[in-house]
C-alpha cells in the first residue's frame, strides 16, 4: 500500500530508479548479492513525486516504513498498489438513491432456472448457502460471456444480479479465494447431488478436452496431445453428458500427460461412484465414445455392466480393417440403391459379430457415399501430386532412400536401380484399391443386451454425441479463452469447477432458445444481451420497469418458459399469437402487460 498524502526525503540507502511512462519509482538493495546473480534483491520504496518548488520527494508505501523501522501512519489515506479499479463496489439494493438502475432480465433468469433445475438447492447444500450463492453469482458472470479476469465480477453482481436474491459484495479478491476454498469432498457431494436430481437417460457421452495454460505453478500442467495444436503444458478434462437433456453430469480433470485412453477406466469409476449412469430398474445404460478410446489390446471389461456404441478406427485396427474391406469387396450395385439419410449425409450399411476388448457385439459398417466421392477425389488428387514429384526428381537421395521412398506409399513402389536416376517406380495397385475401399467408412462397435437396434438408430446416437463436443466448445470458447487464468493446483479444480456450473447454466439457456435463435440468426451471447436490456429504476415508490420490454425480450421470455411465480406463471396461452390476414402473427398486446407485472413483482 502507498500513502499518497504524505511526502518524505528520498533516503540514500544504495539502490535504483525504475520509470514506467511518467511515473518513477525508488528502488533499495536489501540482502546480500548471491554469486551467481549480478545484484543483490531489491524492493520498492514509493514513488516520487515534484513539491512546489519542483524538487523530488518520496511518496511512500508501507515497505519504507517497514524498512526504516518507524510505525505506520494512521491517518493517512491508504492507496492499493497496482491499478485503481474503474467502478465503484455495488450498493445494497436499499441504500440505492433514486434513478439507481440494474439490469434485471438476465439476473432473474439465472434465479429462476438454477431454482428450476435445482441448482441452487445442490450448490447450498453441498457448499452451504454463502458459498452456494457466491458460486452461483461467478457461474452467471463466466455464463455470460468469455472473461479473461475477474475485475469485473463485482461491477456485475451489482448490476446484473442485485435483484434475484444476489445482493452482496463478491469481487474478484474474494473469487481467488473461493477457488482455493472448494475441497474436492465438496465438489463431490454435489455430483452425487446433481445426478440424483437428473438421472441420465438411456445414453450418456464421454469425451476429453484439454486447457492450455502459461503457469508454471500448476503441477498437474505438463505436455501431452494437445487439441488446440499449442506448444504448452496443459490439464486434461473429461466430460459425461446426457444426451436427452444435453446437460453435463459430471466433470473430472487429470493430469495433462495422461493418455485419455488409459484414464477413461479411472474416469467412469469416479462418475459411476457419483451416481452417473447409474442402473434404475431394467434400464440399461449405454456409454457413447468416439475412435480416439479404441486402440489396439484395449480391455474394455469395465464396461461390462453398460451397453456401449464405441467409434473403432480402421487405421489403428487390423481386424477391423480387414472386415471392411472384405464387406467393401462383396458390395453391389443393388447393396448401393439400398440407401438411407442420417443428417445431411446417405449411407449404406451392414454388421457383423464382432470380439472387442475383451466385449462380444457386433460391428457395424458405414459407407457415407457423399464422403466417399470427396475422399476420392482428394486421393486421385495426391496421387497426381506425387507423380510429378517423382517425375521431376533428378536422382535418388544418397541417404535416407528408404524413408523417401516410404513417403509415396500407398501409390506407388519405389525402388533402387542401376539406371541413370537411381529408382523406378510403378503404381501400387493393390494398395491403392485398399485406399479406395476405404474412402467414406464409419465403423461403430455396438454392444447391447437387453434391446436390439439397427444400424440407422445406431447412428442417430452416435451422430448425436455432437452435444458433447457442443459442451467443450461452449466450454472453450464461450466461458473462456482456452487458458487457465490461475496459479495452483487448488485454484485450478475450483475454477474448473465453476466452469462446470456456468456450463449447465449455458447449456439450460441453448436447449430451450436453440430453435428460435436459429430462426433469427442469434447466439447464445446476444440473447443474454437482450436479456440484460430489461432493466429497472428505482423510484420513490420503488423499483420498477424502466421501459416496457420489446418483443424478442418477450419471445425470450417465452421460449424460456420459466416459472415465474406460483401465482403468475407464463402460460403458453398469454402469448397466443393473433392471426390477421395478410400479416404475420403478432404477439396478443392485451398479454403486454402480464410479464412487466411479473418482473416487478419479482423484485
Amino acid at each position: 500500500m502507498i500513502y499518497p498524502n504524505i511526502r518524505v526525503p528520498i533516503p540514500d540507502m544504495g539502490g535504483y530508479t525504475f520509470s514506467r511512462g511518467d511515473v518513477s519509482y525508488v528502488y533499495v538493495y536489501v540482502g546480500e548479492r548471491k554469486p551467481n546473480e549480478a545484484h543483490p534483491k531489491s524492493k520498492c520504496i514509493g514513488r516520487i513525486e515534484k513539491n512546489v518548488s519542483g524538487e523530488n520527494e518520496l511518496m511512500p508505501n508501507t515497505f519504507y516504513y517497514d524498512l526504516m523501522g518507524l510505525p505506520q501512519p494512521e491517518l493517512a489515506v491508504m492507496e492499493g498498489c497496482g491499478r485503481k479499479p474503474w467502478h465503484p463496489k455495488p450498493r445494497p439494493l436499499a441504500e440505492r438513491p433514486v434513478d439507481s438502475e440494474i439490469a434485471m432480465g438476465y439476473g432473474l433468469v439465472i434465479s429462476l432456472l438454477s431454482a428450476e433445475l435445482n441448482l441452487i438447492s445442490c450448490l447450498n447444500e453441498a457448499f452451504g448457502e454463502k458459498n452456494g450463492r457466491r458460486i452461483l453469482s461467478l457461474a452467471a458472470y463466466l455464463c455470460e460471456r468469455p472473461h479473461y479476469s475477474m475485475s469485473g465480477l463485482d461491477e456485475f453482481i451489482g448490476k446484473n444480479l442485485s435483484g434475484a436474491e444476489f445482493d452482496m459484495k463478491f469481487g474478484r479478491r474474494e473469487a481467488g479465494q473461493l477457488f482455493v476454498d472448494i475441497t474436492p469432498e465438496q465438489q463431490g457431494a454435489f455430483y452425487s447431488l446433481w445426478n440424483k436430481a437428473h438421472p441420465s437417460g438411456r445414453e450418456i457421452f464421454y469425451d476429453v478436452t484439454s486447457f492450455s495454460t502459461y503457469s508454471g505453478q500448476i503441477m498437474s500442467a505438463h505436455y501431452g496431445y494437445n487439441r488446440d495444436h499449442e506448444d504448452l503444458p496443459q490439464i486434461n478434462q473429461g466430460l459425461f453428458c446426457d444426451r436427452e437433456t444435453a446437460l453435463p453430469l459430471f466433470m473430472c480433470s487429470y493430469d495433462g500427460a495422461l493418455n485419455d485412453r488409459t484414464n477413461f477406466n479411472s474416469a467412469l469409476k469416479r462418475a459411476k461412484e457419483h451416481g452417473v449412469g447409474q442402473t434404475q430398474g431394467k434400464k440399461r445404460i449405454s456409454i457413447v465414445t468416439d475412435g480416439g478410446f479404441s486402440p489396439k489390446n484395449t480391455d474394455w471389461s469395465h464396461l461390462l455392466g453398460y451397453d456401449v456404441i464405441i467409434g473403432v478406427s480402421c487405421d489403428y485396427l487390423k481386424d477391423v480393417r480387414e472386415a471392411y474391406i472384405k464387406w467393401t469387396e462383396h458390395l453391389t450395385e443393388k447393396d448401393r440403391e439400398n440407401t438411407w439419410e442420417c443428417g445431411d449425409s446417405l449411407y449404406i450399411s451392414s454388421s457383423v459379430p464382432f470380439s472387442f476388448g475383451g466385449l462380444e457385439g457386433e460391428l457395424m459398417m458405414y459407407r457415407d457415399l457423399s464422403l466417399e466421392v470427396d475422399k476420392r477425389a482428394q486421393f486421385t488428387r495426391c496421387q497426381k501430386v506425387k507423380l510429378e514429384e517423382l517425375l521431376s526428381t533428378p536422382k535418388a537421395p544418397k541417404t535416407g532412400f528408404d524413408k523417401w521412398a516410404e513417403s509415396f506409399k500407398p501409390y506407388f513402389k519405389v525402388t533402387k536401380s542401376a539406371g541413370r536416376k537411381g529408382f523406378v517406380f510403378e503404381k501400387d495397385a493393390e494398395a491403392t484399391t485398399r485406399a479406395l475401399a476405404l474412402c467414406g467408412k464409419v465403423t461403430l462397435f455396438v454392444k447391447r443386451r437387453y434391446c436390439k437396434l439397427s444400424e440407422q438408430e445406431v447412428m442417430n446416437v452416435y451422430r448425436s454425441k455432437g452435444s458433447v463436443e457442443d459442451c467443450f466448445d461452449t466450454t472453450k470458447n464461450g466461458l473462456s479463452d482456452k487458458r487457465l487464468h490461475v496459479h495452483g493446483d487448488k485454484q485450478v479444480d475450483g475454477k474448473l469447477f465453476v466452469m462446470f456450473v456456468a456450463l449447465i447454466l449455458r447449456r439450460a439457456i441453448h436447449t430451450r432458445l436453440d430453435e428460435y435463435l436459429k430462426t433469427k440468426g442469434m447466439s447464445d451471447e446476444t440473447a443474454i444481451r437482450e436479456l440484460e436490456n430489461v432493466k429497472f429504476c428505482k423510484s420513490k415508490e420503488g423499483w420498477c420497469l424502466k421501459d416496457s420490454i420489446t418483443k424478442i425480450q418477450r419471445e425470450l421470455f417465452q421460449h424460456l418458459n420459466l416459472r415465474m411465480r406460483d401465482d403468475a406463471e407464463l402460460q403458453e396461452a398469454m402469448f397466443k399469437p393473433r392471426i390477421r390476414r395478410g400479416r404475420k402473427s403478432k404477439i396478443n398486446p392485451q398479454n403486454e402487460g402480464v410479464i412487466e407485472q411479473v418482473l416487478e413483482d419479482t423484485i
